[in-house]
């Protein structure tokens, strides 16, 4: 701190946004594979996400039709990624790899329908 108690940080500090410091809190990310298009696997890996990371704010069938719906939009629509305005808002997202966390996800809508399709 200065005299002024401003907190001032070294150069040297990066900055990152909300998104990035809730995965420094407990959150993964599992990469994409192509074997996430089987509801089966997406099952599999998400009740080893809950066993063992001991979440318990969200259900294993939650977390795999998240899985499922990311790598659906991103083996699917990969021609999002040519849109503007949906190619940082949707394709990007979902090429990401699965960011999870201990939480229902905020486009669970989606991965219901993309669950359900």
């Amino acid at each position: 701190m200065n005299y002024n108690g401003i907190l001032e940080l070294p150069i040297s500090c990066a900055s990152m946004s909300e998104d990035e410091m809730t995965f420094t809190n407990g959150g993964i990310n599992i990469g994409m594979s192509r074997g996430y298009l089987d509801k089966n696997i997406c099952n599999e890996q998400a009740k080893g996400i809950i066993r063992t990371y001991g979440w318990t704010n969200v259900t294993a069938q939650q977390l795999a039709k998240e899985i499922y719906g990311h790598a659906y939009v991103y083996y699917n629509f990969s021609w999002l990624s040519n849109v503007p305005g949906l190619n940082k808002k949707v394709y990007d997202h979902a090429a990401d790899g699965v960011d999870l966390v201990n939480g229902v996800d905020d486009h669970q809508a989606v991965w219901e329908f993309l669950w359900n399709f």
